[in-house]
């Protein structure tokens, strides 16, 4: 009789690995017909642009014949610099010409085999510029680490940069005294494989990640569809995974030999990143050494995170009397 009941239990055990597989098998079909659907439905709403061996996509709006361009670039990480920017490139661009780029491995810009350095990036940048006669002179935009190509671009080519705004943004001494700590391979091999699988967008669906869903709520419903289309699609990708992995090399080779003369610098800084992040105060005091007109202003209620969406309104203010100021010269 105990053999008859172990052998019952055994057998039910194994339907039920046999169903929790099924259930999974499902679950990553389902998300790669998704995926394949998502690529087609969604195509790039501006120009890709060959750089070297790859295709790199940036959107512009606005007045072509309006000055400054204001050009605006994204943190590590994130999915697409075009949905990041999409509401304050919108609002900006009815006052001058914008144009939002994205680098290799972010929303449709290809995969680069160029090395990720802060270097790469800005001769990338350059001539993604040149290419798709995007007029100087220029005001800069960027979030998080995007800082660190505008700041080494402006310190290249000062004669095209007339003004920047850092929007919670890094900095080499950020870099170099407080890294951020790398994911481990397998941390990085299994959140690639429970993306593949489909669990990532399952966990979503649910709005299971706090972070996530502040992120998506701010955003329109056509935005936030393709923002979550890319992040399924780019998600640690190796074109991330080598910035993160070389901005350390770049923060070297720029700590001490960034200058910026009298660019008019704005650094716009989360409350909470001034409180919580190690050594966020000391680097955005370092960034405010780099040019003689800079000034920092701290936004209230906001976090490194959703800074762009939950202050969009402010980031505009500045963004738009930077312009008046700039035209008033």
């Amino acid at each position: 009789m105990n053999g008859i009941v172990i052998n019952r239990r055994s057998k039910k055990l194994n339907y039920i690995i046999i169903a929790i597989i099924i259930v999974f098998l499902v679950i990553a079909t389902i998300n790669q017909i998704l995926m394949k659907i998502e690529e087609n439905k969604f195509d790039p709403p501006g120009e890709l642009i060959e750089i070297d061996d790859h295709l790199m996509h940036i959107h512009s709006s606005g007045d072509i014949n309006q000055s400054p361009t204001v050009v605006m670039t994204c943190g590590s990480g994130t999915p697409s610099a075009y949905t990041e920017f999409s509401s304050i490139q919108a609002n900006i661009s009815t006052l001058t010409r914008t144009s939002v780029y994205e680098r290799p491995g972010y929303g449709w810009s290809e995969a680069a085999t160029t090395p990720r350095n802060t270097e790469q990036i800005v001769e990338d940048l350059k001539r993604l510029l040149d290419e798709s006669e995007e007029n100087s002179p220029y005001l800069f935009v960027a979030h998080s680490m995007g800082a660190m190509e505008v700041l080494l671009y402006a310190h290249k080519y000062p004669n095209e940069v007339l003004g920047i705004v850092l929007v919670d943004g890094t900095s080499p001494y950020k870099h170099l005294y407080y890294p951020e700590a790398s994911i481990s391979n397998f941390g990085v091999k299994a959140i690639k494989v429970l993306n593949q699988m489909g669990i990532l967008r399952v966990v979503q669906e649910f709005e299971l990640i706090p972070m996530l869903n502040n992120r998506f709520n701010s955003m329109e419903d056509e935005i936030k569809a393709i923002d979550k289309a890319m992040m399924y699609k780019n998600i640690l990708n190796d074109m991330v995974l080598q910035e993160g992995y070389s901005v350390t090399s770049s923060a070297e080779q720029m700590y001490g030999t960034i200058e910026l003369g009298d660019i008019p610098l704005v650094l716009l800084a989360a409350d909470k990143s001034m409180d919580e992040l190690p050594g966020w105060e000391t680097s955005q005091n370092s960034l405010l050494e780099l040019s003689s007109n800079s000034q920092l202003v701290i936004l209230d209620n906001t976090d490194h995170i959703s800074i762009l969406h939950n202050s969009s309104d402010e980031i505009e203010k500045v963004i738009k009397e930077m312009i008046l100021e700039i035209r008033s010269r």
